[in-house]
């Protein structure tokens, strides 16, 4: 763990202001999470108030957590690794792997597995999250960028941002959708029921989202294959998205409606949603040219086209 200390000189300033302006290659967010986690001692004591408005002669003392957490355990686990440099890596996350640790479970996540395969990540996530810019649900399988240092993590985030992270995803849903592309905007908030599901709302009670997607080709005769394109990014933006227009995707757990399920028996051997993370197009942080990276698709969403053989035929 880094200590860094200072004496402060000058008028009054927020702790939190006086810490970015002291880091710039650290985020806003970052320096925020630090002091509520107690990081940061102001004339020997810790202070957790980001707010909290440094004297002229004040000490502060700022401690940088280590990048792995101790404990944090490599979970030794094969993974295509698609794209990597000196500043990011891109990698294609299977389904059922969370991207990092959190309640419940620290060891077999995507953190564990990158800590063993690639040797430098971004700190800014958090000392459970180094590398990690953005997440991908548990059961959605796909590509998911990674930062390997600071500046590149600030650059993907200001990316994501302002939206010039261009998202591509496929995903198979319930039932025959016969118009060739459609448009799904509404406002996403919590499901009033559950602590873990998303709602859409017709008012703007929530947060704006739009969702975009073209008809690919029919499965099996009961089920779409879709090509998603979210030009928001929510959480669950693509599972409500579609729950909610009558057209779940198939095997999803959360975002389900069992008469669909029973009408469409014939699918019940799918044991994920069939939702993957295909394609991201976006201005490498360092110079800003385009780079477009793809992830393969998984076997299971190959049996289920019947694709097993030949994992161009989707497009």
């Amino acid at each position: 763990m880094g200590i860094v200390s200072f004496i402060y000189q000058g008028q009054a300033v927020r702790l939190d202001v006086f810490l970015s302006a002291k880091f710039s290659d650290k985020t806003r967010t970052f320096i925020k999470k630090l002091i509520l986690s107690g990081a940061v001692e102001v004339n020997g004591a810790a202070v957790k108030k980001p707010a909290y408005l440094l004297k002229e002669g004040s000490l502060i003392v700022f401690k940088e957590p280590e990048l792995i957490k101790p404990g944090i355990k490599i979970f030794d686990r094969d993974i295509e690794i698609i794209y990597e440099d000196e500043y990011i890596a891109a990698v294609n996350k299977p389904a059922g792997i969370s991207s990092h640790p959190g309640k419940g479970n620290y060891d077999n996540t995507l953190v564990n597995i990158l800590i063993g395969k690639i040797s430098n990540l971004s700190g800014i996530g958090g000392v459970e999250r180094p590398g990690i810019v953005h997440r991908l649900d548990k059961d959605t399988s796909g590509i998911m960028l990674i930062a390997k240092n600071d500046f590149a993590h600030n650059a993907l985030a200001e990316s994501f941002k302002n939206r010039e992270i261009k998202k591509t995803y496929f995903a198979a849903v319930y039932g025959i959708i016969t118009q060739k592309c459609g448009c799904i905007e509404g406002f996403i908030k919590r499901d009033a029921g559950s602590r873990i599901k998303m709602a859409m709302d017709k008012k703007e009670t929530g947060k704006h989202c739009l969702t975009r997607y073209e008809n690919m080709r029919y499965i099996r005769g009961v089920a779409t294959l879709l090509k998603v394109l979210p030009e928001t990014g929510r959480t669950h933006q693509i599972r409500v998205s579609l729950f909610g227009t009558g057209y779940p995707i198939v095997g999803d757990k959360l975002y389900k409606r069992k008469d669909i399920e029973n009408r469409y028996k014939s699918l019940n051997f799918v044991k994920r949603q069939m939702l993957h993370a295909y394609m991201l197009e976006f201005p490498h942080p360092a110079n800003r040219e385009k780079i477009v990276l793809k992830a393969n698709f998984p076997n299971d969403m190959l049996w289920l086209l019947d694709d097993l053989d030949d994992k161009n035929t989707l497009l």
